[in-house]
């Protein structure tokens, strides 16, 4: 490779694999600008272009293995995890589920194209125990495609525009701390919303029940409608229901109310580590007409750590192939 006139590119393809992989495996630092600039550079004959791709695909799918392995082995916990530390963690793990929950592994041939479901895809297939040779065919299948594009798109950029190179490169001196000035923005900016988002929440579960009241009300005979909102895939994973509960994942709920007395207490829950699910769909039932609803503080976990009775779940659907 000659040597290049771009300061930042002087780490050659480590710079693209240190980007793509640190992206994918939950640093914040956007892997498209890399790429795009990666293929201006093939363009102009500093890189080359199959080269570039196949480093970026072998990042992509590292960071992906690892992630896949420890969803395997650590389950539904790594998903905990990383929805405490999302940054939107109403709804980093509950969309992502739902799409694989429809979608199974073909997920993975667009997660990368979808904001949050890059990370969260990889350990959703080690949790739902694919074979390892089908998450690398499909999950290979979708890295290509999501690295090509970029690569294009800059070769594209840079034989279309050449007249503007010269420009482009006088801002090279200050593009660090041009990109820098970005990411700190954003950062700042999630860590605001994130920030406002949890102290709602924290309102919202002051008016939920425990799990010890809930018992107490059960024994003396109150009339409540228990329900578990949990999506299929986290019912699979931990069959295990409140005895008085019904199953009703939070997709099918709109088309359940009929079957619900709105004017009697309804209790939800759900496995979320800050029972974000349940919130949500508490205050769905208010603004469908329920009287009384309450989100049970903990979930399920705090009902089995309290030693309380569960019953067996059996998930009717099964989960795309």
């Amino acid at each position: 490779m000659n040597e290049s006139p771009h300061a930042w590119w002087d780490f050659g393809y480590a710079g693209i694999f240190g980007c793509v992989f640190l992206e994918q495996i939950g640093v914040p630092i956007p892997a498209f600008p890399a790429l795009l600039a990666a293929g201006a550079l093939a363009a102009s004959g500093e890189l080359n272009l199959p080269v570039a791709l196949a480093v970026a695909v072998a990042a992509s799918l590292l960071a992906d293995i690892i992630w896949y392995g420890i969803g395997r082995v650590r389950g539904g916990k790594v998903l905990n995890l990383m929805c405490r530390l999302s940054w939107k963690p109403d709804t980093c793990v509950s969309k992502t589920k739902i799409l694989f929950s429809q979608h199974g592994t073909k997920t993975l041939l667009f997660a990368k194209f979808v904001p949050g479901l890059s990370t969260l895809a990889p350990p959703l297939a080690g949790i739902a125990q694919v074979p390892f040779p089908r998450f690398v065919f499909f999950d290979g299948a979708g890295t290509v495609l999501w690295a090509l594009i970029p690569l294009i798109a800059g070769a594209y950029l840079q034989i279309s525009f050449a007249s503007l190179q010269e420009r482009a490169y006088s801002l090279i001196p200050d593009l660090p701390w041009i990109c820098g000035a970005l990411i700190l923005a954003v950062l700042v900016w999630r860590y605001v919303n994130r920030s406002r988002y949890l102290l709602q929440l924290r309102d919202s579960l002051l008016g939920g029940i425990s799990a010890d009241d809930l018992q107490r009300a059960l024994e003396r005979g109150e009339e409540i409608t228990v329900i578990d909102v949990r999506d299929e895939l986290s019912a699979k994973e931990k069959p295990l229901i409140l005895p008085q509960a019904r199953w009703i994942p939070y997709t099918d709920l709109t088309n359940r109310l009929p079957d619900l007395a709105l004017d009697k207490l309804i209790v939800v829950y759900c496995d979320c580590p800050r029972d974000q699910a349940a919130v949500a769909m508490a205050q769905f039932l208010r603004d469908h007409g329920a009287k009384q609803v309450r989100p049970l503080r903990g979930g399920l976990e705090a009902w089995i750590r309290q030693g309380f009775a569960t019953a067996e779940l059996f998930p009717a659907a099964t989960m795309a192939a």
